[in-house]
């Protein structure tokens, strides 16, 4: 699919998407509770449809209504005794949250399993789970520390070490599937970055009735407990809204109104206010979300090492700032989607932003955005950063823009409804 975004002004009001992070937390949590959970505002995004078919793989009966999703789970033990049978294969989308959660959970059956995917998933590492996984008893083959992964458990309780420098999201799966495991363990974690997503792990466990100690997300001791079933809410997601909120700051003069976002809820991406209040941009925190209007942006400098998806708003931000900005956290960046600090680098260039990556720093020079044809890469935030660049600045083409799909799949029409100029080409009419 082919998207032209055109200069413009928003204005109104729009309701962030729910949290896909939230809800594939849930849908682990509630795969494991003996029972049925109810999940509400489930979103529709890519990546959410992907842990659905997964909990279905492993065996639980899963019903939507609208944005009502209703899973009945009990793996693995009610699959074990023979009442429903798991798929040996789980497919994973392009969902790097749910293929590496997933996986400790899939090794709590003694049934081999394959887990797999496609896109940019095969290009991402899972290197990491061959050190982990072994001394709990599982078996694990990578295919070069790539995708497909065979996992064959059942993981056993232990204690372990584990570099939390790639990503949290392998220990995200490890503190989701150890509660299960029939005793004590004990993970020691080392260099753990993106530190909110997994104070966001503990918070759903324990919504679902596991609580787990731990010492400044250093050292966690994980005791055996069951998971209840619950009904519960997914909430707005900072992530999505952070796009929305950066281009109200560029192109807003009577501001736009963004719902549907909590501050006090755990989310690393809530980090895009301390930003924008950093650049200068005249905002209100309303009662259920945050009203921002078009401000001259004064150049910054943030630390993005635990909100790595910030970069990509945050650089188009930088774009219209009165100075260099510079962001900090490059290196968790290679292992996203694209290369994320390449890719930003590449393709912003294009609109005449000049970017500039250095060890593990990334500095923005403003320039005026010049019109521009943009290679998406098959990133969906890579897409929404271009976006921003065309309302805010120069005329410009975002082409594989379909990939918004995976966490944000109206952002065009919600960018439209908002009165921004946008033209969608279909796939069959593109020239991809």
């Amino acid at each position: 699919m082919k998207v032209e975004i055109f200069p413009g002004e928003l204005s109104g009001n729009v309701a962030a998407p729910g949290s896909k992070s939230i809800a594939q937390r849930m849908v682990a949590c509630a795969l494991l509770a003996r029972g049925e959970s109810v999940i509400s505002d489930y979103p529709d995004s890519d990546d959410c449809k992907a842990a659905l078919e997964i909990a279905q793989a492993l065996g639980a009966i899963v019903t939507q209504k609208g944005n009502v999703v209703t899973i009945k789970g009990g793996f693995p033990n009610a699959f074990l005794s023979g009442i429903r049978q798991s798929k040996n294969e789980v497919f994973c989308g392009e969902s790097g949250l749910a293929s590496r959660m997933f996986i400790p959970i899939a090794a709590l059956s003694e049934q081999q399993m394959v887990i797999s995917g496609h896109g940019s998933l095969l290009k991402r590492s899972f290197e990491n789970f061959e050190h982990i996984l072994p001394p709990l008893g599982v078996n694990i083959e990578t295919n070069q520390g790539l995708l497909p992964v065979q996992v064959k458990g059942p993981i056993v309780p232990g204690e372990v070490q584990m570099d939390g420098s790639i990503s949290s999201q392998f220990l995200t799966g490890l503190l989701i599937a150890l509660p299960r495991a029939g005793s004590t363990s004990i993970i020691h974690v080392s260099n753990l970055k993106s530190k909110p997503y997994i104070t966001m792990t503990l918070e759903v466990m324990e919504q679902f009735g596991v609580k787990i100690q731990h010492d400044n997300l250093e050292h966690f001791t994980i005791e055996n407990a069951v998971y209840s079933p619950r009904e519960l809410t997914v909430p707005g997601d900072w992530s999505g809204a952070a796009f929305l909120l950066v281009a109200g700051a560029l192109c807003a003069e009577e501001g736009l109104h963004i719902t549907n976002i909590d501050h006090r809820i755990t989310q690393a991406d809530s980090a895009v206010l301390d930003v924008l209040k950093m650049a200068g941009v005249k905002m209100e925190i309303t009662s259920n979300g945050v009203k921002v209007f078009a401000s001259d942006i004064s150049a910054f400098e943030f630390d993005a090492n635990e909100c790595p998806d910030l970069f990509p708003p945050l650089a188009a931000l930088a774009a219209f700032a009165d100075g260099v900005s510079t962001i900090y956290g490059v290196k968790r960046l290679i292992h996203k989607e694209s290369n994320r600090g390449k890719t930003l680098q590449q393709e912003f260039a294009k609109a005449n932003i000049r970017i500039v990556l250095r060890d593990d720093e990334m500095k923005i020079y403003p320039a005026p955005v010049r019109r521009a044809d943009i290679n998406s890469h098959q990133d969906h935030r890579i897409a929404m950063a271009a976006t921003i660049l065309g309302l805010a600045g120069g005329r410009v083409t975002i082409r594989g823009a379909e990939c918004v799909s995976k966490s944000f799949p109206t952002f065009f029409d919600l960018v439209s409804k908002l009165q921004g100029k946008v033209q969608i080409t279909s796939a069959a009419n593109a020239q991809n």
